[in-house]
């Protein structure tokens, strides 16, 4: 019985080894106990996946980017980063949208509303 119990152990560790790593990120305000905004990306195995679950305005206005910013001189300040789009999207609440073969490093953000001209930080 030992053996079975072992041989098992062994078998379901090696099924948890299997999984690919993956990024989660929440972004997730309230107010007065209501979601006004909900959202979901998660990077696994280079596809991006975005989910809508709330937004007080109806939908959840996404925009994913790159930012290069200047290594700053000896002593001064750092230049100003330079932000270029990859993709503007909307979703409505349900709704999912993925990406694939974005760069590493890139970024997101989300709002209820469109994002115009920058995310905000």
């Amino acid at each position: 019985m030992r053996i079975i119990t072992s041989l098992m152990s062994c078998l379901l560790a090696l099924a948890g080894c299997d999984d690919k790593p993956s990024v989660t990120t929440i972004h997730h305000s309230s107010a007065n106990g209501v979601d006004t905004l909900f959202s979901k990306s998660t990077l696994k195995e280079g596809v991006a996946t975005f989910e809508c679950f709330a937004s007080e305005s109806g939908q959840c206005h996404y925009r994913v980017y790159m930012e290069k910013c200047p290594a700053p001189a000896s002593g001064g300040n750092p230049g100003a980063c330079v932000r270029t789009t990859l993709e503007d999207f909307v979703l409505t609440p349900g709704k999912t949208h993925e990406i694939r073969g974005l760069p590493d490093g890139y970024r997101e953000c989300v709002a209820q509303r469109a994002v115009g001209g920058r995310c905000p930080s």
